[in-house]
């Protein structure tokens, strides 16, 4: 299994770089940029429990997809590995003669200790999957309100004169 963390490794950031790419090339800009396409909240809800990502995807937020599916996926396979690390020493345990029990504790904590790494993850797991998919079903929801343009932060000096009064004024104006 060590071999193969760079090889995981390399992949996930292939998938990555993929969407972010993407990503750029599909954000084309409508008509009327003001207002956005109406998503169905539920479709997203169960996008998002069937892969990890899709719903944020379905939305739009690539980022955000791009960021569940690193989660999830990390969050998935530490779960296996731990599973696969659980049963090595249960066997072992289960193989190993009555005549040491040190041998035969030391096994035992080994698969306790994986046994909870393993429930760790998957009570993570179910934790950012339950958050991604509400995130998601959000999102559509409020896919339909009109959006704001952005401004650029900006500040002024404005000069004003009263002659009435014989003064002059700076206004100094934040826009944020």
């Amino acid at each position: 299994m060590q071999k193969s963390k760079p090889l995981w490794g390399g992949l996930l950031l292939v998938i990555f770089l993929t969407i972010f790419t993407q990503a750029k090339e599909l954000n084309l800009a409508p008509a009327d940029s003001s207002r956005s396409t109406l998503r169905s909240p539920t479709g997203a809800l169960f996008r998002s429990i069937a892969f990890p990502g899709w719903g944020q995807f379905y939305n739009q937020q690539y980022l955000k997809a791009a960021l569940v599916f690193l989660g999830e996926g990390s969050l998935i396979a530490g779960a296996v590995v731990e599973w696969r690390r659980m049963n090595e020493h249960k066997k072992i345990f289960e193989a190993l003669p009555d005549t040491n029990p040190q041998l035969k504790t030391s096994e035992f904590n080994q698969y306790q200790y994986h046994k909870d790494n393993r429930n760790l993850f998957l009570w993570w797991t179910a934790g950012v999957i339950f958050i991604s998919m509400w995130d998601a079903y959000a999102d559509a929801h409020l896919s339909s309100f009109e959006k704001e343009e952005k401004q650029e932060p900006r500040w002024g000096l404005v000069p004003e004169t009263d002659l009435s009064h014989k003064e002059i004024k700076i206004n100094l104006s934040f826009r944020f």
